[in-house]
C-alpha cells in the first residue's frame, strides 16, 4: 500500500488525516534543513582551518566531509519517509474506525434500526462498536414489543367498538396497556446531562 493508498476516501476524514501529517512532515522538514544548515557552517569552518595547513589535508578533510553530508542527507530524508508513512498508518487506524462509527449514528438517526457496526481490531473502537449494537438491540428489541402491544390493544379496542366489550375484555385492556407503560419506561425522559472528555 502506498502513502496515497493509506488516505482515506472520504474528504472530510482525508482532511482530518492530512491535518496531523502535514505539520508533522514540515517539522521533519525544517529540522532537516536545520541540520544540513548547521552541517554546513561546520563544514566551511572546519575546511577554512585546515586551509593554512596543508593542501593535501584541506582536500581529504572536505572530502570527509561531503561524503558525511551526503550520507546524513539520505539517512534523514529516509527518516522523513519513515515517519510519514508511519504517521499515514496511525492516522488511517484512527480515521477508518471513526467514519464507520459515523455512518453507523447516520444510518440510526435516520431510522435504520437494522445496522450494526463491525470492527476488525482489538482496541476502544471496538468497544465503543460493540456498546453501539448493544444499545440498538436493546432498542430495537423494546420498539418490537411496544408495537406488538399497541397492535393487541387496537384489535382489542375494534373488536369493543363492535359490541364484544365485556368486563374480561376490559382487564385485558387494562393490562396491556400497564405492559405499554413498562416497556416505554425504556424512553422515559431524564433530566439533560453532559459528558465531557476530561471527566472521570
Amino acid at each position: 500500500m502506498g502513502f496515497l493508498g493509506l488516505l482515506h476516501h472520504h474528504p472530510r476524514h482525508r482532511a482530518r488525516q492530512l491535518r496531523w501529517v502535514v505539520p508533522l512532515a514540515a517539522l521533519l522538514l525544517v529540522a532537516v534543513l536545520a541540520t544540513l544548515a548547521v552541517q554546513y557552517q561546520v563544514s566551511n569552518r572546519e575546511i577554512g582551518a585546515e586551509f593554512f595547513r596543508a593542501h593535501k589535508t584541506i582536500s581529504h578533510t572536505g572530502e570527509l566531509l561531503r561524503r558525511g553530508t551526503v550520507i546524513a542527507s539520505v539517512a534523514l530524508l529516509v527518516l522523513v519517509l519513515a515517519v510519514m508513512a508511519w504517521a499515514l498508518r496511525l492516522t488511517h487506524r484512527i480515521v477508518r474506525p471513526v467514519h464507520t462509527l459515523h455512518r453507523a449514528l447516520d444510518a440510526l438517526v435516520a431510522g435504520e434500526l437494522g445496522v450494526r457496526v463491525e470492527l476488525h481490531r482489538q482496541d476502544e473502537f471496538r468497544e465503543v462498536g460493540e456498546a453501539l449494537n448493544r444499545l440498538v438491540e436493546e432498542l430495537a428489541t423494546t420498539l418490537g414489543k411496544a408495537h406488538a402491544l399497541v397492535d393487541r390493544i387496537a384489535a382489542l379496542t375494534a373488536a369493543a367498538a363492535h359490541g364484544a366489550y365485556d368486563q374480561a375484555t376490559e382487564a385485558q385492556l387494562r393490562a396491556l396497556v400497564e405492559e405499554l407503560d413498562q416497556t416505554m419506561e425504556f424512553f422515559r425522559l431524564e433530566p439533560p446531562r453532559t459528558l465531557r472528555e476530561d471527566d472521570r
